[in-house]
């Protein structure tokens, strides 16, 4: 997935989250609105890709089947959107807007032995690791989380 498309999954997650957007044509323009150029064809993708459910109406995110029964383990699964790699150490993991703390704070509480802490911002996470081999080993965790 490039960046740029990324950066729009974030975005309509974002305004979903925020705000009821009950149609595909709605969410153009909203995204439109924000400087995105995009048509009704990859909106269309983008629902599919991110796998969004209408609730009343509205666009949501698909409720998670076989979500791990640990109550951490559960928050990180429903609230991360998606983890990268950054340098050696470091994990950066995304969550919808004012998510960021919870999740992080269900990672310190999981205390997994390769993480050496979390720093939280709104919606970003940064996860210190100890080393590559356990920056592989976090990010192999967290998709297996949140791909339930």
């Amino acid at each position: 997935m490039t960046a740029d498309r990324r950066k729009r999954h974030l975005k309509i997650l974002e305004m979903i989250s925020t705000r009821a957007v009950h149609t595909q044509e709605e969410l153009a323009e909203a995204l439109a609105a924000e400087g995105w150029e995009v048509t009704q064809p990859s909106i269309s993708r983008d629902i599919t890709a991110l796998k969004l459910v209408k609730v009343d109406g509205a666009y949501r995110r698909a409720p998670r089947t076989n979500v791990a029964q640990d109550p951490d383990q559960h928050r990180i699964a429903e609230g991360v959107l998606t983890c990268e790699p950054a340098g050696d150490a470091l994990v950066v993991l995304h969550t919808p807007p004012g998510e960021a703390n919870r999740v992080a704070v269900a990672l310190d509480r999981l205390a997994w032995p390769d993480i050496v802490g979390t720093i939280a911002g709104d919606d970003t996470i940064f996860v210190a690791v100890k080393d590559r081999t356990a920056q592989r080993g976090v990010l192999r965790a967290v998709r297996r989380l949140i791909s339930r």
